[in-house]
């Protein structure tokens, strides 16, 4: 830093967003970060001519008796600065002769009067001295000290290195920032330190060939890209200083943005020389880099965008690559409590669970709520429409359109409800047909696309025969059962009259026992626990043979054949063959069948 930069330094408050830090600071900083160094190692690289604070500040008071007052780098101290720098308070001190760091205190008190101030970029340099301390050569011809200059002159950035790529907490007030950012000339700080345009994006690809290896992968970087600041100071280490190198090419990607106008290459796409992303527009590559990847994966090609650049969307893929998508596969409908309670006990036993493969469950709390109030519309020729599924045909379609997560109902067998199911109004054609991208899916036929299903599929329903408990269960299992929670002596005989009038029937189930409405959810406890004993005694597979574990088996196929989508391509290629199969009422598992 010269003298000119460091009058610039000031005069342009470069140091609100980014402030310098004293020597003891400096240290901690570097510390933190895994590159272990001492004032006294400090003080030997500046002996050598090889790292020097970017200025120092003489106790301008001039009394030992008095506390040296350390600078406040704030809005309000422009004036003082500029007075200091005036005055020679404040200097460079490469300039001067090395004065060692225990005349920086008066003999008389031990109070200091000479404070060093570095800026956090300068790590960069003490890694590689470090590294090579020991070699016989003139380290100093190695230092580019323009690349400290350059990151000192762009610090205006700092936001945004700082940011989770959503929000920005520049240290000074938001409207004052975005008025020096209008101000901000980076021709003219590119003249004052003396390079060209080229060094910035020289210095911003050599920054980006350093993140994987420090980072560790492409994932890892753009998930640090998007975690909140706090969170990332909170780092140390080998892991804080791959953050630290990341904020700076997220400081220098924002400044070459503006600069230009335009986007340029991530800090994960730089596989090439930096004169290519001064030249070659992004989203024309189409060559094997890994942006030509993105622009190929990314875009939607119905609506044109670019969505790796939507934050929200780039976090639900790259959650989904990593394989920590939280977000539905199966949205489970059930008509009650026990219901509600139970299916997730039996998917444990099963050896799953609901919320770690994709399925959410809603209690609808009867047919009757799931179908809502029956509207009676009619048409452009007067005729009345069908039923309306009205309270969840929105819920329905929003999931499916937004997580491609597949509804599916499960219920008793009354009032007809099987019927009334596939036959009201479930999904939007509307939906189903501008969502639908034809190139994705495999020998595609127009006339497969043209169909109008807007019906529940009956292959996304499971309707008990009689209910829940009288068809997974014996009547000895449930005369136990009953028997133990309610302290009952009812027989096998009296549970077979209940199978044998709902054959006939008659909605009873084993409510109708004295003692059994009450204790219904504990009486389901039990059987499960006791099927749980039984399995464990004797390891009889016929177990798996119930209704509930054919169905879970069921569901489970259906999360893990339908992958949450890593990509735009692969988003759009489910949610088309989703379309696809509601459309022609076809069953999911067979794919082969339909060959698309």
């Amino acid at each position: 830093m010269n003298i000119n930069f460091l009058r610039y330094y000031f005069e342009n408050e470069l140091y609100i967003e980014n402030p310098p830090l004293d020597m003891k600071s400096f240290l901690d900083f570097c510390n933190q970060r895994g590159v272990l160094i001492t004032a006294e190692k400090l003080e030997d690289f500046e002996k050598k001519g090889w790292v020097f604070p970017i200025f120092r500040v003489k106790d301008f008071k001039g009394n030992s008796n008095s506390i040296f007052l350390s600078l406040n780098f704030s809005q309000n101290c422009h004036d003082d600065f500029l007075q200091l720098l005036d005055e020679n308070c404040i200097y460079i001190p490469d300039e001067k002769n090395f004065i060692e760091y225990s005349k920086f205190f008066y003999n008389n008190t031990r109070k200091r009067k000479i404070q060093s101030y570095y800026s956090n970029f300068q790590i960069h340099h003490i890694i590689f001295l470090l590294e090579y301390e020991n070699s016989e050569e003139d380290l100093s011809k190695y230092l580019n000290h323009s690349f400290i200059d350059l990151l000192i002159g762009t610090q205006i950035y700092s936001p945004y290195g700082r940011s989770n790529m959503r929000y920005i907490k520049p240290f000074s007030k938001i409207k004052i920032y975005n008025k020096k950012l209008e101000k901000y000339d980076l021709n003219e700080v590119l003249s004052i330190i003396g390079l060209t345009e080229d060094n910035l994006f020289e210095y911003y690809a050599d920054i980006c060939y350093k993140l994987e290896d420090l980072l560790g992968s492409r994932f890892a970087i753009q998930l640090w890209k998007n975690i909140s600041w706090d969170k990332k100071d909170d780092c140390i280490g080998h892991t804080r200083l791959g953050i630290e190198y990341l904020q700076w090419a997220m400081m220098l990607k924002k400044c070459i943005e503006d600069h230009l106008e335009r986007e340029i290459f991530d800090v994960d796409e730089i596989d090439m020389y930096w004169e290519d992303i001064k030249n070659i527009v992004p989203s024309e590559v189409k060559d094997g880099s890994i942006r030509a990847y993105r622009n190929d994966n990314f875009t939607n090609e119905i609506t044109g965008d670019y969505e790796f650049n939507l934050n929200k969307k780039r976090l639900f893929y790259l959650c989904n690559s990593l394989n920590l998508d939280y977000h539905p596969k199966v949205i489970l409908f059930v008509e009650g409590k026990i219901e509600r309670e139970m299916i997730p006990k039996y998917f444990e036993f099963f050896g799953y669970n609901t919320q770690d493969i994709g399925i959410e469950i809603i209690d609808i709390g009867g047919i009757s709520n799931f179908y809502g109030t029956n509207i009676k519309t009619k048409d452009v020729n007067q005729k009345y429409l069908d039923n309306i599924v009205s309270s969840y045909k929105h819920l329905i379609n929003f999931n499916l359109k937004k997580w491609q997560a597949i509804p599916f109902f499960i219920g008793d067998n009354e009032n007809d409800i099987l019927k009334r199911l596939v036959e009201g109004k479930v999904f939007s054609i509307n939906d189903l047909s501008e969502n639908f991208n034809s190139s994705e899916i495999h020998d595609f036929k127009k006339e497969y696309l043209s169909s109008s299903n807007d019906k529940m599929l009956k292959g996304w329903t499971n309707i008990w025969e009689y209910d829940f408990e009288l068809d997974n269960f014996e009547p000895d299992e449930l005369k136990e059962a009953i028997n133990e929670v309610c302290g009952t002596n009812y027989t096998s005989e009296d549970i077979e009259e209940i199978y044998e009038s709902c054959k006939n029937g008659q909605k009873k189930g084993i409510k109708t026992l004295e003692g059994v409405e009450d204790n219904k959810l504990l009486i389901n406890q039990k059987l499960l626990e006791n099927l749980v004993e039984y399995y464990n005694k004797t390891h009889d597979e016929s177990v798996w043979q119930k209704k509930i574990f054919i169905l879970i088996d069921k569901l489970v196929d259906m999360c893990i054949f339908n992958p949450s989508p890593v990509n735009t391509k692969h988003l759009m290629r489910n949610m088309g063959e989703l379309s696809l199969f509601i459309k022609n009422d076809w069953d999911i598992f067979e794919r082969d069948k339909y060959r698309i």
